[in-house]
C-alpha cells in the first residue's frame, strides 16, 4: 500500500512503532502523546527526529489527515501481576491511559484499525473488567473488537514474553488473524548477533559479578567449572541464591563467605535469607539470574537488572538487552533508565501484528461471525465471550 498512513499514540520507548515500520517500510505520520511520557519517549523521538510528536495535554490539535491505523503501548499498571489491587476503582484508575487513548483515537482520528499491546492478564479472567470496557468503547464508536495472545519466541526472538494485543476494527465483525510460530535462534546464538563495538556494548546491568556476588565464585570453585559449563551442567534457569538453596548449599556458602569475604554485603543478605527460610517464609531474591535453555524469561524490571550472559561470565550489556527487544543496532538510549526497555514491545511481535493489520486493510482475511473475538496463538485456539456487556459506556 503505497498510500498507507499510520500513526502512534503513547509509543513509549518505541519498540512497537519500529515493528510497525519494519512491516510497512514507512515511518508514522506523527506520534500522539501526553507530557507524562516525555522522558519515556525521548529515545524514539531522538531516533526519528523527522516524525512530529503532538503532546495533547499542551493544547496541541491532532493533525487533520486520514490515517489507516494507529498503534499504542499504553501503560498497563492496572493489569500487571505486581499491581492486582482488590479495589476495582484503584485498578480502573491505573488503566486510565488505555481508555483515554482509545476514546481520542476512535473519536477523533477514526482510523480503520486501532491496536496496542498490554499485559497477559487482559486475556484472562482477571482482565475481564478491562476487556468489557474496551468492548463498550468499541461499540460506542462503531468498531468490532478482538484480542490476540502470544509470546515473543513465537515471532523470532528467544524470550518467553507472554502478552496480549488488542484491536479495534472498523468492521461489523473482527478478522481472524493468522497463527505464528517463526523459527527462533537459541539464546546464545541470538546474542552472538550483537556487533562488537556498537554503542551501549560497554555498559552492563551487573558491573562485576564476583565483587557484587562472591557466592558465585564459591560455586565455580566448588565444582571446578567455567561459567558456561557450570550453567549447562546444572541446567540453571534460576537466580543465584535460589540455585544455592535448591542444591542445599546455603550453610556451606555462608561459611565460605565468612572465611573469604567477611565484609561482603552478600553475606548479610544470605544470613537474612536463611533466617527467613528457617521461619518458614520466603525471601526476596535480587541476585543474578541465569538462563541455560533456549529462551530467557520476559525482559522486565527485575530481569533487566539481574540477567547474566549465558556464555561469558558477566552481566548483560545494555545493547544485548536492547537486542532482546529487537531494537536496531543504531537505536540509542537517551538515559540509563533501563526500566524504559521493559515498558516496550519486542519489534518482532509488533511487526507480525502489523502484517495482520495490513492484510485486513487489503481485505485478505476472513471474518469471524461474532463482534468480539479472542485468539490464543500459544494454544492455537479461538473463543468468544458467552455474554457480551451491554451497559452504557462509563467515562472515567
Amino acid at each position: 500500500m503505497e498510500d498507507l498512513t499510520w500513526a502512534t499514540i503513547i509509543p513509549l520507548i518505541g519498540g512497537s512503532a519500529i515493528g510497525c515500520f519494519e512491516a510497512t517500510k514507512k515511518k508514522p505520520e506523527y506520534h500522539l502523546s501526553y507530557s507524562a511520557f516525555n522522558k519515556n519517549e525521548e529515545h524514539l523521538t531522538s531516533y526519528w527526529k523527522d516524525v512530529p510528536r503532538v503532546v495533547l495535554d499542551e493544547g496541541n490539535l491532532i493533525p487533520n489527515k486520514q490515517i489507516d491505523f494507529v498503534n499504542s503501548v499504553c501503560p498497563c499498571a492496572g493489569l500487571s501481576q505486581l499491581n492486582q489491587s482488590q479495589d476495582r476503582n484503584v485498578r480502573e484508575s491505573r488503566n486510565y491511559w488505555m481508555y483515554e487513548a482509545a476514546k481520542r483515537v476512535l473519536g477523533e482520528v477514526q482510523p480503520r484499525v486501532y491496536w496496542g499491546e498490554n499485559a497477559p492478564a487482559l486475556f484472562t479472567k482477571s482482565g475481564e473488567y478491562v476487556r468489557e470496557k474496551l468492548w463498550l468503547i468499541a461499540k460506542q464508536y462503531g468498531y468490532s473488537f478482538s484480542l490476540y495472545r502470544t509470546s515473543t519466541f513465537k515471532h523470532g526472538i528467544p524470550q518467553k514474553r507472554l502478552r496480549t494485543f488488542y484491536f479495534f476494527w472498523k468492521s461489523d465483525t473482527p478478522p481472524i488473524l493468522n497463527w505464528y510460530d517463526r523459527e527462533c535462534k537459541n539464546l546464545k546464538e541470538y546474542l552472538d548477533e550483537v556487533p562488537q563495538g556498537c554503542t551501549h556494548d560497554d555498559e552492563h546491568n551487573i558491573k562485576n559479578i564476583f565483587e557484587e556476588y562472591p557466592s558465585y565464585g564459591f560455586l565455580l570453585n566448588k565444582h571446578n567449572l567455567s561459567h558456561e559449563d557450570f550453567i549447562q551442567k546444572f541446567k540453571i534457569n534460576d537466580s543465584l541464591h535460589t540455585a544455592i538453596r535448591k542444591h542445599n548449599m546455603f550453610d556451606e556458602c555462608i561459611e565460605w563467605l565468612k572465611e573469604n569475604h567477611q565484609d561482603s554485603k552478600e553475606l548479610k543478605k544470605l544470613k537474612h535469607a536463611k533466617d527467613k527460610i528457617l521461619a518458614g517464609k520466603s525471601f526476596m531474591d535480587c541476585s543474578p539470574t541465569f538462563f541455560s535453555g533456549d529462551y530467557s524469561n520476559a525482559i522486565v524490571g527485575r530481569t533487566l537488572n539481574s540477567m547474566v550472559h549465558p556464555k561469558e561470565c558477566r552481566g548483560m550489556s545494555y545493547r544485548e538487552l536492547m537486542h532482546m527487544m529487537g531494537l536496531p543496532f543504531d537505536f540509542n538510549l537517551q538515559s540509563d533508565n533501563l526500566n524504559h526497555l521493559a515498558q516496550n514491545v519486542p519489534t518482532c511481535t509488533a511487526r507480525d501484528m502489523t502484517l495482520e493489520v495490513l492484510k485486513f486493510l487489503n481485505n485478505e482475511l476472513q471474518y469471524h461471525h461474532e463482534p468480539f473475538l479472542k485468539q490464543d496463538n500459544v494454544k492455537r485456539k479461538l473463543s468468544t465471550p458467552t455474554v457480551l456487556p451491554s451497559l452504557p459506556l462509563a467515562y472515567q
